[in-house]
């Protein structure tokens, strides 16, 4: 019976991992972006403490920041007179919305899954922890109930900012 026991162990360790497919887990992770919604909140860089406003409709997207020589776009975010591309754009960061083609590359203790053209998303204890890109890294705090991340730490070579979503304000359009 011993001998049962112990084949049958090495057999479940030796077995290979099967990783659940990247749809089924992003959907587990991400929020959905209503389609109009205003955010608010602050971005903490060093000592600053400044305040923002997203706003969505539609499709369109705009970002107010109440700072000098700090602009965020749906394409770009610019800091101390450097600018750095987004690939995706704010509401997609902060809702944790990653659309594209991902490929598991990792599926030992944390997820890791990434694009052709280099995205990638660590996910772990079944939580969205990183999205990285090229010199950008977010790291994602806690999901409010609905649905977008609350914190998020964005590392943009030597540039680290903190973004503190404090609340957000959903809208139908009403068509006549």
């Amino acid at each position: 019976m011993r001998y049962i026991l112990a084949l049958f162990l090495v057999l479940v360790s030796c077995a290979p991992k099967v990783c659940p497919p990247p749809e089924e887990v992003l959907a587990k992770v991400s929020g959905d972006i209503p389609r109009n919604v205003k955010l608010y909140g602050h971005v903490k860089a060093g000592f600053l403490r400044i305040p923002f406003a997203l706003e969505k409709r539609g499709e369109e997207e705009s970002v107010r920041i109440a700072q000098p020589g700090v602009s965020i776009s749906s394409s770009s975010l610019c800091f101390g007179g450097a600018c750095f591309e987004l690939p995706v754009s704010p509401s997609e960061l902060i809702y944790g919305r990653f659309e594209g083609d991902f490929k598991v590359v990792k599926c030992d203790g944390e997820l890791v899954l990434r694009s052709e053209d280099g995205k990638e998303i660590v996910i772990e204890g079944g939580k969205l922890k990183a999205f990285k890109y090229k010199d950008l890294t977010v790291l994602y705090g806690d999901k409010s109930p609905e649905g977008f991340y609350e914190e998020l730490k964005v590392i943009l070579g030597d540039i680290k900012l903190s973004i503190y979503v404090e609340g957000a304000e959903r809208w139908e359009v009403l068509r006549s």
